[in-house]
């Protein structure tokens, strides 16, 4: 157990067959997460373990042992409680090498954590985007509406905009309930949520929204000095790829980038209705930690 000013995060550490110095902490995505990311980590640290690393990772707040609210943990806050678990785990097992693994937007997390703890050998992301969550969200919805006419399809990501916006201004709950059924948009937003998209669905996670919705992740690639992989599925329609690639290959220190794009990976790396991994993952994740 890790306590925090506002909350005490339970987690786990997995250590290997052989006595190891090696540490990785896994963050997961969105949500009420924990320390499993529901199924993906598992398997994933079973190759950390496999190659002689040391594991941990934790439930965010309110999550599973951990007290507090998940809902009132923007990125920063997050990559703090990170970065608090690293050093508890590290200290635990004697570990002299570090490293951070999130994925979606735990990559956020840890590259904010990492840019500023360099105590942190190497971080990993894992279908982090190298954009805002704003225009990650308005790409992932502009994915679920290609089945819609141009005109539908525009009008709906123009509500959504407005919505984003209303979220940023920290306009109440309340009045952003009153404004979503409003007649001359209750038909699209209607739409928007049986489509998939990203829709708040209380209080708590409006006033999130409205927290997170403008963080900027390049200025923590700016402030990294250790070194990245970022791994990317071709087949992602949650993040921008192309986007995302562009802008780490800008913003960070080119001698400490690698980027890595899965082929047929989707937002998980695994093919996508299935739930195997894309070829050559994770074994990517462990020979580039090697």
């Amino acid at each position: 157990m890790v306590q925090r000013p506002d909350a005490d995060l339970a987690g786990s550490i997995w250590t290997p067959d052989a006595p190891t110095s090696r540490l990785i902490l896994m963050h997961p995505g969105s949500g009420p997460s924990d320390r499993d990311n529901d199924i993906l980590f598992p398997p994933i640290r079973a190759a950390f373990l496999a190659a002689g690393w040391a594991v941990a990772s934790f439930d965010k707040r309110g999550v599973g042992g951990s007290t507090g609210e998940w809902t009132a943990a923007d990125i920063t806050v997050q990559a703090a409680d990170a970065t608090a678990c690293l050093t508890a785990c590290a200290a635990e097992i004697s570990a002299g090498t570090t490293a951070m693994f999130g994925h979606s937007q735990g990559g956020w997390v840890v590259l904010e954590a990492a840019a500023e703890n360099p105590a942190v050998d190497v971080v990993i992301t894992n279908s982090g985007p190298g954009v805002s969550p704003r225009d990650q969200e308005i790409f992932s919805t502009r994915q679920r509406l290609r089945e819609w006419n141009s005109t539908d399809s525009d009008a709906a990501l123009a509500v959504m905009g407005e919505m984003f916006d209303l979220a940023a201004a920290h306009v109440s709950w309340a009045d952003a309930e009153s404004w979503l059924a409003d007649p001359k948009r209750a038909g699209l937003v209607r739409r928007l949520g049986d489509s998939g998209a990203f829709l708040p669905s209380g209080e708590p996670v409006w006033r999130l929204t409205g927290d997170i919705l403008d963080y900027d992740p390049r200025s923590a690639m700016r402030r990294l000095s250790v070194p990245l992989l970022a791994v990317f599925g071709s087949a992602d329609d949650v993040v921008p790829v192309s986007a995302s690639v562009e802008s780490f290959q800008f913003h960070v220190h080119p001698e400490l980038l690698e980027i890595a794009v899965v082929y047929g990976g989707d937002h998980r790396m695994m093919q996508p209705g299935t739930t195997e991994f894309a070829t050559g993952y994770p074994a990517l994740l462990v020979n580039y930690l090697r």
